[in-house]
């Protein structure tokens, strides 16, 4: 997790992220996932070559990565705090809190067969 670039004054806040800078890729698509029931958990899946940044511009969303490496837990609990879950990397967006708005950047457009949406499968592939 990494913190973002933020200018705070009487105004506000404003925060920054950069493509070359904090992204490490071109962004191709921007979404953002909220509403999401409790109880109710989105991701389960990988993408076989999409890099993508996630932000909880609003509220609070708990994202558990597993790669080759391991499995770790992330808080996105300000909109300063910015997540890159680089390809063939397992999420789980496991808690969404009532008012999270999670916006997510992706380097790739939406294509189904670039996901891997079986857990068996995704183990199999990294520890080819």
């Amino acid at each position: 997790m990494k913190r973002l670039k933020t200018f705070t004054d009487e105004r506000g806040s404003l925060t920054v992220s950069e493509t070359g800078k904090d992204l490490p890729f071109e962004v191709k698509r921007v979404y953002w996932i909220y509403g999401v029931p409790e109880g109710h958990e989105r991701g389960k899946h990988a993408n076989r070559i999409t890099y993508q940044y996630l932000v909880a511009v609003k509220g609070c969303v708990t994202i558990a990565l597993e790669d080759k490496d391991g499995r770790r837990t992330y808080v996105l609990d300000a909109p300063d705090k910015g997540l890159l879950i680089p390809p063939l990397t397992w999420n789980e967006l496991l808690h969404f809190s009532e008012d999270a708005v999670l916006l997510v950047l992706s380097s790739q457009p939406y294509r189904p067969e670039m996901y891997i949406n079986s857990y068996e499968e995704f183990l199999r592939i990294i520890h080819e």
